[in-house]
């Protein structure tokens, strides 16, 4: 096992987090339970980082493991399509193992290309599940886990009789606290054609119009994201040929014909760069005063700025369903607290991006 005593600040400092007292980096999931289990019951305690964008934990005197070495592809399903990865493969790296291998990531939603799933999915969860929302969590069909008290836990694919109790939930959301994730099984698909459509000049109220236009059609995007800064709507549609191209055409005589349509290529490239720019990351260079909501469909007639406040700089949305929508708020100076939203338009509530850990 790789140790450092002398774990780099940087890491530590791009994320806003207190550096540790030392830093073990585990190159397998037999050296991370080794791992787990020689801390159990000392005094010093652990702290399990995947990629560290999204804990809320600080590991000031502690022991820090990291996992990001833990990310081997274990195997492969083509018929079943479904991939068992270990905890430490990051999102980036896993889309690019999976076009190796002919399938793909494209029905999921924007997800940190750096962010770990296992992070992903230990990660608290401000918000119930959405039907067809794009969450890695969705996709998420077995998984195992370690626990220095309890030893380790498997739930199996199939046969679904023989897979033992569903206490996956034990481990989704509890930010490490009932044990570690080691692996994970997730749904895959075989790549489909894909366009890509832009919209310039799109105010929140035409986006809400053609996002409930897709989804009445059963049409839901691959992704979304929306700037409200450039008043730009980009996302990516997905079926086979034929099938695509009506809906393209469909959309173009219910709303209005897109400012741009592009191929599966470009669709791609430009998943992989909003993905390196995910505003939902620590390290990100606004994350600071990045505020997070979800917003219910109403709410989407006004103006950001009536909406927000005046100070903000950009409000970028990263998915948008007709039930709600994820509203990262950039303000232009750091302040503590956002401005009251209207009742009726937040759905649970707002969170830092850098949130102070605890």
């Amino acid at each position: 096992m790789t140790t450092s005593t002398t774990p780099s600040r940087t890491y530590y400092d791009d994320r806003n987090l207190a550096t540790p007292d030392g830093e073990l980096r585990p190159e397998s999931i037999d050296e991370l339970c080794e791992a787990i289990d020689e801390f159990e019951g000392r005094q010093k305690p652990w702290q399990i980082l995947g990629d560290g964008q999204h804990t809320r934990r600080d590991p000031a005197e502690s022991v820090v493991l990291r996992t990001d070495g833990v990310d081997a592809l274990l195997d492969l399903d083509a018929e079943s399509g479904l991939v068992r990865v270990e905890a430490g493969m990051n999102w980036k790296t896993l889309g690019r193992h999976l076009e190796e291998e002919g399938f793909s990531l494209q029905r999921y939603g924007l997800h940190p290309a750096t962010a770990t799933v296992g992070g992903m999915l230990a990660r608290r969860q401000s918000t119930p599940p959405l039907l067809r929302g794009g969450s890695i969590l969705d996709g998420c069909v077995a998984l195992s886990a370690h626990d220095a008290e309890f030893g380790d836990y498997r739930y199996l694919v199939a046969p679904r009789k023989a897979s033992g109790p569903d206490l996956r939930y034990e481990f989704i959301g509890a930010e490490g606290r009932q044990g570690a994730i080691l692996d994970a099984t997730l749904v895959v698909w075989r790549p489909v054609a894909q366009k890509l459509l832009r919209y310039d000049d799109c105010s929140p109220t035409l986006a809400q119009r053609i996002v409930e236009a897709l989804h009445q059609a059963d049409s839901a995007p691959s992704w979304i994201h929306y700037s409200a800064r450039r008043r730009t709507l980009q996302f990516a549609l997905t079926a086979p040929g034929q099938l695509l191209r009506s809906r393209v055409q469909w959309l173009a005589k219910q709303i209005r014909p897109a400012d741009d349509v592009d191929d599966t290529e470009a669709a791609e490239k430009r998943r992989q760069w909003l993905e390196a720019r995910h505003p939902d990351r620590r390290s990100h260079p606004a994350a600071q005063r990045t505020f997070v909501f979800q917003i219910t469909p109403s709410a989407l007639t006004q103006k950001p700025e009536d909406l927000f406040g005046d100070d903000i700089e950009e409000v970028e949305f990263t998915d948008w369903t007709p039930r709600r929508a994820t509203a990262f708020v950039q303000y232009n100076e750091v302040t503590a607290t956002p401005p009251p939203l209207p009742d009726g338009s937040c759905w649970g509530q707002w969170r830092l991006v850098r949130e102070e850990v605890q």
